[in-house]
This record gives structure tokens, C-alpha cells and sequence, in this order.
């Protein structure tokens, strides 16, 4: 169970393997941009990762101090959502901007698409009054070929205490579906603790 367990660990963490950035127009988020800026954050504030792996039934907590390999691997998987600024997806989503939360005091702004085909259905955007005062990112990334198939859900949580968004919280929940095998279901869960100065 244990091996089961590392492997999809691995398997996870390959989903976020770094790869060159690629170079276009990006009209609508710069993911890229963000991940850099709070693993730079993350690493400035000296943070340690909880980190909480559910795989089915199986489930394995680790605490360690995050450095730049393992901040890279943990928040790679977010830069996928990225996909919306290809240029084959140009003019398919609509912005809609202004709706408040009716569980917070936040706004969102909403990147929405009804293009099959798009791996990224929506983008969520939860600010505070500016939307440079991010608070939290929700979405959803699907992939499917003829051997393998997976949707995972993603968030991303924003402290600003400091007067600019550090990342406090990320969450990857989903299921994967191999041809011939059952589906698997996962769940990453890691908290970011700024560490004492």
C-alpha cells in the first residue's frame, strides 16, 4: 500500500515537472508569473509544508521546511492552468467581473469557457476589494486519451497580511482512470507555514 502510495506521490509531482515557459501573449492570467513570484515569496519566508496525501483509503502526512526543489514540485501542477493564454484558446473565455461571494466579503472575477475541448473549464478569482489583493483561485483541469483520464480539482489560498498575497494553503483533489484498472481517487492537501524570523 505503502509503494502504491509513493508512486502516485511521484506520479503527482511529475504532473508538475517544470517546463520552459513558453513564450506568447498571455490576455488573460499569468500563472507562470504568479508561481514564481510566491515560490520566491515562500522561500524568502523561510516556510514549512504540511503536507497531507490521500490516495483512496490510504493516507500519509509529512511536515519539512519547504526549500526551492520541493516548492517547484509542489506548485508546478498550478502553472497547467496556464493553458488558457494559448493562442488556440484566444477569445474563448468570458470575463465576468464583480459578482460577490455569498460566503465572504470577496468579488469574483470568472474566466469561463464552453469549449469542449479546453482542458480548463473555469477560473475562479477571489479578491478583496482590488484584485491585486488576491485571496484564493479555484478551478478545475481534465485530461483524457485513449489509456489514461483525469480531473483534477485545484486551489490555491492567499494570506495578505503582509500587505501582499503569500500563499498559505493549495489543494489538489481529482480522480484518474487508467484504461484496464480502477479508478483512483486523491487527494493533496499542503498548508505553508512562514517561518520565525
Amino acid at each position: 500500500m505503502k509503494q502504491t502510495l509513493l508512486v502516485v506521490i511521484i506520479g503527482l509531482s511529475a504532473w508538475g515537472c517544470k517546463q520552459a515557459e513558453a513564450v506568447y501573449d498571455k490576455p488573460y492570467f499569468d500563472f507562470d508569473s504568479l508561481v514564481n513570484r510566491q515560490q520566491q515569496e515562500l522561500l524568502r519566508a523561510k516556510v514549512t509544508l504540511n503536507k497531507i496525501v490521500i490516495l483512496d483509503v490510504a493516507r500519509e502526512e509529512i511536515t519539512f521546511e519547504a526549500d526551492s526543489i520541493v516548492l517547484m514540485k509542489e506548485l508546478d501542477v498550478f502553472r497547467q492552468l496556464d493553458v488558457i493564454n494559448k493562442p488556440g484558446f484566444a477569445d474563448s473565455y468570458n470575463v465576468m467581473d464583480g459578482e460577490k461571494d455569498t460566503r465572504s466579503n470577496l468579488t469574483i472575477r470568472k474566466y469561463a469557457t464552453t469549449e469542449i475541448n479546453s482542458p480548463v473549464p473555469y477560473v475562479l478569482f477571489y479578491y478583496q476589494n482590488d484584485f491585486g489583493r488576491l485571496h484564493r483561485i479555484e478551478s478545475t483541469y481534465r485530461e483524457s486519451n485513449t489509456l489514461y483520464g483525469t480531473e483534477r480539482n485545484l486551489l490555491l489560498e492567499f494570506d495578505d497580511a503582509s500587505g501582499k498575497p503569500l500563499l498559505a494553503r493549495y489543494k489538489l483533489t481529482g480522480v484518474q482512470k487508467m484504461v484496464l484498472s480502477d479508478s483512483v481517487t486523491f487527494s493533496v492537501e499542503g498548508t505553508l507555514v512562514p517561518g520565525i524570523f
